[in-house]
């Protein structure tokens, strides 16, 4: 939902320029593979198979977006947090099981 706010955002933006600005959506913090499934074994109710390994050569640390160019430029700011972001694709995935496909 976060990001569909920002692209109607930046659609209403457009209007009112033109040329091109590109905006980074996130919440300004990461979230490591280990909190995400957390949150869907919390949300979901479920148990996820896990296996904790070493960095493969190349991955990097950490990696976020910085949201505030949209936030000054467009109003934006994400304001849903893990949680509710992986209730919300639990949720979808419950209602869909075959994907679009079904």
């Amino acid at each position: 939902m976060d990001v569909a706010d920002a692209h109607v955002a930046a659609l209403d933006a457009c209007r009112a320029s033109t040329g091109f600005e590109a905006y980074n959506l996130g919440t300004g913090r990461s979230a490591s593979v280990l909190e995400v499934v957390l949150a869907f074994e919390q949300v979901s109710g479920r148990a996820i198979a896990q296996q904790v390994v070493s960095r493969r050569p190349g991955d990097i640390a950490e990696m976020y977006a910085d949201p505030a160019f949209a936030q000054a430029r467009l109003g934006w700011r994400a304001r849903r947090g893990l949680e509710e972001i992986c209730t919300d694709a639990w949720r979808w995935q419950r209602e869909n099981p075959m994907g679009y496909a079904g």
